[in-house]
């Protein structure tokens, strides 16, 4: 499994653990990763549809699990189709 934690308690509910699937599937370290917006904003590039990143929000936003198809960008710029699960 390839997972973030974020603290809704907090601004920009702000990542506080990613697990080592995560950290390899993107490219980027926890460091990297550690307090950044869970709406991984970081992951965002040219190809990243602003519809997609409202579903992202809207979903962090509700009560109900949601899977969004949204492209993502490696570190080393590399572009992917993610299913981002929402809960």
């Amino acid at each position: 499994k390839k997972f973030i934690i974020a603290n809704a308690r907090v601004q920009n509910c702000a990542i506080i653990y990613c697990n080592d699937g995560f950290c390899e599937m993107t490219g980027f370290s926890r460091p990297d990763v550690m307090q950044k917006p869970c709406t991984c904003d970081f992951l965002h590039g040219p190809e990243t549809k602003r519809h997609d990143i409202a579903q992202i929000a809207q979903a962090l936003l509700g009560s109900e699990e949601r899977k969004v198809e949204v492209t993502y960008y490696h570190k080393n710029g590399k572009v992917d189709l993610f299913k981002v699960p929402c809960i």
